[in-house]
């Protein structure tokens, strides 16, 4: 590719600009980008380096659903660097917006859609177990009231192994465990740890007591967790049992390399008297 002086091919500087060379065309036709010469005799086009800042801004424009005929007459006021940038992180700020309440719809969805179609689904069945002391070493963050926004879960759980690791520690079983306060639901991040004398700056250790739980093992997209935790409770107060203290998540299998979400498989565990 030909960076001097030299002009370039209409080829190589939409590759250059990563658009289409039908998109030059089209904003020549428009006056908005003229190439920097044109053959008399062959109609071959070709640009310079320099007209990439313009190219760039036109882009730049566009994505802000600027519309065509306006960003000539943008440009040809001569907008600031400056001005151009408040417009995009602005804009920025707007599509980061609309994306968090488009993830938090699609996570309702998910959870209301797993809940409809649990009434054809073939749930594992529900199992009492003894669970015996375990230390949990985490961190907990205040999760509000439903419905969650759980985004910082994963950060979180990748902080506290970090910190595990650099203290010396082994990385076991990740659990979650969830419990009500008066402000909301708070969730603890951490791993299991076997060694009574590990201790981690900014992380606490959570002691947990022998009980009888009643557990279910939930497979596929975290999404859809909600529902089974609620087939678990359901099952649990129609048997008889009362749901006392806080209830764990179990993390047996993570994420599968295809990043779908549908290889997850976590243990419930619902703590239960009666």
């Amino acid at each position: 590719m030909r960076l001097g002086g030299q002009g370039m091919k209409i080829g190589e500087f939409a590759r250059l600009g990563q658009v289409s060379v039908r998109m030059l065309r089209h904003y020549e036709s428009l006056e908005l980008l003229i190439p920097q010469e044109v053959d008399r005799f062959s109609g071959h086009r070709s640009y310079s380096v320099a007209q990439l800042s313009r190219l760039n801004r036109i882009m730049a424009l566009s994505s802000l659903g600027i519309a065509l005929k306006r960003i000539g007459v943008l440009l040809d006021s001569e907008l600031s660097t400056g001005r151009l940038v408040d417009m995009l992180i602005l804009r920025r700020q707007q599509l980061q917006t609309e994306q968090a309440v488009v993830t938090a719809s699609l996570a309702e969805i998910e959870f209301r859609l797993a809940l409809i179609e649990r009434t054809t689904m073939s749930f594992p069945d529900c199992v009492i177990k003894k669970l015996p002391t375990e230390r949990i070493i985490g961190s907990t963050v205040l999760l509000g009231d439903p419905p969650f926004d759980t985004s910082e879960i994963g950060p979180l759980f990748d902080k506290v192994a970090g910190q595990i690791r650099e203290a010396g520690g082994d990385l076991h079983l990740g659990v979650g465990l969830y419990s009500d306060s008066e402000s909301g639901t708070e969730v603890t991040c951490g791993y299991r740890s076997n060694s009574a004398d590990l201790q981690v700056a900014d992380l606490k250790t959570t002691e947990l007591t022998p009980c009888t739980a009643a557990t279910l093992i939930h497979e596929g997209p975290m999404s859809r967790i909600g529902a089974s935790w609620q087939h678990l409770s359901e099952w649990c107060l129609n048997q008889g049992y009362s749901l006392n203290g806080p209830c764990r998540e179990i993390y047996l299998e993570e994420e599968d390399a295809d990043g779908d979400g549908s290889g997850w498989m976590v243990e419930l565990q619902q703590p239960i008297t009666g």
